[in-house]
This record gives structure tokens, sequence and C-alpha cells, in this order.
């Protein structure tokens, strides 16, 4: 799981307990609500006005209620009561989760207002996988391996799928559901390779274990550098908070200088693996360094506003070849799929995450905030790509069958090897520079950093 704020595609991570962090991690920034010093009265009444809070926020605001095959109203009638019925904040946060999990859309999120949750609860560490938007267990936790069917007990490859947690599918907000009091249990159900299931009770470690969040990529956000004649740029956020800048604090201005000393090359690898985005401030100002003609696209009907692309100098002219994963969302994705519209880019890799439109926030009167899209795309002619993921003109995925045949690490690297050989097949370039490039990608340099940068020549 990426762990960009609100633009990742929510749904376990590679370690549980890193993932309920991700899921929890702006409750720092938020008001700690009253609900566990308040009478029984008092507690139903504020669970009752947050509940109303957030739905009726959505209601009003989201958009994709038909696309989801959701009923909101209905959904209301079948977790209200139990809201409201709820003994303690754990309890309504986890039916809030619930609630809100049935919104599969990936800038959906509920942070729930816990005091100092990463002091009082624990997770399983449980580790785990998204791979063809499914969550894959990769590892049990230390002396608690759960036995598998028969036809697997000697396959370390078999990664069954987490298809419930605590009878809600795992996407979403139903992570949540995995953290608790220390001591406790809470149910999955998985699914393995030959379609059979399985039940699974897991205990939440005796001692809280929730490490603190860790969201900054520090000089990392950006690599860059040359193979040949081809340069290279790894943009790991458009989000200025989540990485070191330079002198001048801007992220646009480092994204300039990157690109120009990358002028000269004929081609350039774009990677936005793992983009979760971030600002349009950021991100279009660096897009008007390559397009050629001025773009607009407009966010949302009434109360939207339309996003303009302007060209700008110095403007890159070479050949371009985006690479993006599974991870790549909204702002990430926004990105490869601007410079293909202008004709600027080739685009390379797995389906994205499809995190098309603006972000709202819902926020309870006990300090909860609900995160979820607000403003869609409605500029005539635009093809949506809200769960879908942009469109590629050259698709190599990571899939299930390759990770169980493989193994998951093996899997990976072999599929990244393949993107980037096709990038450079595209560029022109010799493929046998397929490997000083992945080098470049995977490292940089560390004792040639300057101003936030990580240089490789």
């Amino acid at each position: 799981m990426t762990s960009n704020r609100t633009l990742r595609r929510p749904a376990f991570g590679t370690a549980l307990a890193a993932s309920v962090v991700v899921a929890l991690a702006a409750i720092a920034a938020v008001p700690a609500g009253t609900a566990h010093s308040a009478s029984p009265d008092e507690q139903a009444e504020l669970f009752a006005e947050t509940f109303d809070t957030h739905w009726e926020k959505l209601r009003d605001e989201y958009p994709y209620f038909e696309l989801y095959e959701i009923d909101w109203d209905a959904e209301r009638a079948e977790h209200r009561p139990r809201a409201l019925a709820a003994g303690d904040p754990t309890e309504f946060a986890w039916e809030m989760a619930r609630l809100i999990s049935t919104l599969k859309d990936p800038h959906v999120s509920y942070l729930p207002p816990i005091p100092d949750v990463a002091a009082h609860w624990s997770v399983p560490d449980l580790d785990t996988a998204l791979v063809e938007r499914r969550v894959l267990v990769t590892g049990w936790p230390e002396g608690e391996a759960h036995e598998p069917p028969a036809a697997f007990t000697d396959d370390p490859h078999a990664y069954p799928e987490i298809i419930a947690v605590q009878g809600v599918d795992p996407s979403g907000s139903a992570q949540i559901l995995a953290g608790g009091l220390p001591g406790t249990t809470f149910d999955i159900r998985l699914r393995w390779p030959d379609g059979s299931e399985t039940d699974h009770t897991l205990r939440r470690p005796d001692e809280p274990n929730l490490p603190p969040p860790s969201k900054h990529y520090g000089e990392r956000w950006l690599v860059t550098g040359r193979v040949g004649d081809v340069g290279y740029m790894r943009i790991k956020t458009f989000d200025p908070g989540m990485g070191t800048m330079g002198p001048d604090g801007k992220m646009t201005t480092m994204l300039r200088a990157a690109l120009r000393e990358l002028a000269d090359t004929d081609g350039l690898i774009i990677d936005l693996a793992g983009n979760g985005g971030g600002l349009v401030a950021a991100s279009d100002p660096f897009l008007g360094n390559i397009v050629e003609r001025r773009l607009s696209y407009r966010w949302g009907n009434s109360g939207g506003k339309t996003r303009v692309i302007r060209p700008r100098s110095p403007r890159y002219t070479g050949d371009i070849v985006c690479i993006v994963d599974e991870r790549s969302a909204s702002g990430g994705e926004w990105a490869a799929r601007i410079l293909r519209d202008a004709g600027r880019a080739t685009v390379v890799g797995g389906r994205t995450t499809g995190a098309e439109a603006a972000v709202h926030k819902s926020e309870g009167p006990d300090g909860s905030v609900v995160a979820f899209s607000a403003w869609p795309m409605v500029e005539p002619g635009f093809t949506p790509f809200q769960e879908t993921g942009i469109e590629l003109d050259h698709l190599i995925p990571l899939t299930i069958e390759d990770a169980r045949e493989h193994g998951l690490d093996e899997a990976k690297r072999r599929v990244r090897r393949a993107r980037f050989a096709k990038a450079l097949e595209i560029l022109g370039a010799p493929t046998d520079h397929v490997d000083a490039m992945l080098t470049l990608a995977a490292k940089g340099d560390p004792e040639e950093t300057q101003d936030g940068v990580t240089k490789v020549r």
C-alpha cells in the first residue's frame, strides 16, 4: 500500500501493522474526540451526530455511488443502528470503517479520532502484498503460522488471498478492523489458488506495536541521471511535504532544474511507479515544461474548476516514455495521462489505481475525518479513468500467476525489467542498457546528493 495521505489505493500493505499506521496517520492532526470520557447518553448522541455528519456529506457531494453500485440509503439503514449501539469509540470506529469500506474508491478513507492509538493498539505482523488489486498473504506472524490446505503444504508461494476481515471485504477502510486492543483477536477468510477457502483467527500481540508513521522520502523523492543518450527521472511524489526540498523549498524549482540538466538527451524515461500524487501546483508547472500546447480539464460541475496546463520554458523536446504501475495513483497517474493526451509520452507499465477526482474532506464532531472523491472530470470528450486506471500504450502487468510461479520478489524484478526494456526499445536505445538503467532507478547515488536531488552519472 502506498503511503500518500489521501492519494493511495486503500488496502492492506506490505505489512499489516504498517498499513494500519498509514490508515491512522492523519489522526495526530485531528482534534481528539470526547466520547471516551462522555456519559452513555452523551456518547450515543456524539456517535449519532458523527455518523450523520459523514453520511450526509457524502450523500450530497460524492459522485460515484452509481459507478460502485452503492445504495447509500440502504447502507445507512444497515450501519447506523450498529454504530449508535457501539459500546466505546473503538467499536464505533470499526462500524464507521465498515460503512466507509463499502466505497471501493481509492480516494476514500476514514480516519478515526482514537486518542493515542499508537500507544494502545496492536496488530499481528502479517505480511501482505497488493497484486492485481487483491490482497495476498506472503508471510505469517512469527510463531503463528496457519496450516494451509494439504495441496499447498510445501508451496511457499501459494500466497492465499484475503477475501474478508471480520466479514468485510479487505479493501478500503476495512484495514482498520485489524487494529485493536492488545491480546484481542479478529478473523480473516482466505482463498487459496485452487479456490478453496479457510477461516483463521489472528491474535493481536499483547503489547502495542504500531510503528510510527513514515511518510517522508527524504532526498530520494527525486532521482535523476542518464544512461547513454537516455535521461531518467524517478518522481516518487508530487507532494512537497513528503520529500526534502532544495534551498527555496519549492518542488517545482527542483523538477525544472532536473529537466534542464537532461535537456540534451535524445529521450527521457519519467518513472512514476508508486507515485501516489500530491498537489497540482507542484505537478502542473513541471508538465508545462514538456507539453507543446495548452490543455484544460474541467473538474466537477457547479463549484468545480478548470485545471489548465500551459506550455512553459525551458521545454524538453526529446521523446518520452512514462512508466507507471499498480501504485501510481491520482496525481501520479494524471501526470502520465496528461503527457499522453498531449502526444508527448508513451505510457508503459501496469494498470494504475484509477483515482481521477479531486478530494474533499468531512470532519466529524468527534474529530474523525473522511476523505472522499468530490469533483469528477466533466471535460467534454474526456475518457474517465476512475477505478479503471489510465489507458496504457503497453500493458506489462504484475500478475498473481507470475508471483505464485516465481515468488513475489522475483516476479516484481522480472516485470520491472520488462517495463524498462520496453521503454528503452521505444526510445530507440540499446536494450542492453537496461541493467544500468535499473541500477540507477533502484539506488541512485547518495554520496553525490546536492540540493535534495540524488544524482547518478
